[in-house]
């Protein structure tokens, strides 16, 4: 499946064109699938929003931090639903005028962050009914100054 999730606040920390820090929160309770329609659309979107995935009452945002920045590689350190790691992501970074624009995709392990469920690491029973253990995060950041 494929979907949203809405970026609530941020800020980018530059000098000159040069990314130096920063830090974006994100809406978990935007998740929003988008290769469905209908009922089908919103039981996903109510299952990713539950403690089998996001727990997303308990846990309304995620946050990631930017705590090195080289090259087009932006290390910072990745929260969901409580749990922290470290994460580098490989980006294009652009300064046009007073706009920033980064782009980035970065595979994510999502049982280290707690969610579990239909992973074959944990449930080694569960057959074809599997779910991946990563999911893909792509990343389209535009910054004002």
């Amino acid at each position: 499946h494929n979907g949203t999730v809405n970026i609530a606040s941020g800020s980018i920390n530059t000098v000159g064109a040069a990314v130096k820090g920063g830090d974006v929160v994100i809406d978990m309770k935007s998740i929003k699938t988008l290769d469905l329609t209908g009922e089908y659309a919103g039981k996903l979107n109510g299952h990713l929003n539950s403690d089998d995935f996001f727990a997303t009452e308990k846990n309304p945002t995620s946050t990631f931090k930017i705590t090195k920045v080289a090259g087009p590689n932006v290390t910072g350190d990745l929260t969901i639903k409580g749990i922290t790691n470290s994460i580098t992501i490989p980006m294009a970074i652009v300064t046009s005028g007073n706009t920033l624009t980064a782009t980035g995709k970065i595979d994510v392990d999502r049982t280290k962050y707690d969610i579990k469920y239909g992973s074959k690491s944990f449930f080694a029973s569960i057959g074809d009914k599997a779910i991946e253990d990563t999911f893909e995060l792509s990343l389209n950041i535009v910054a004002t100054k």
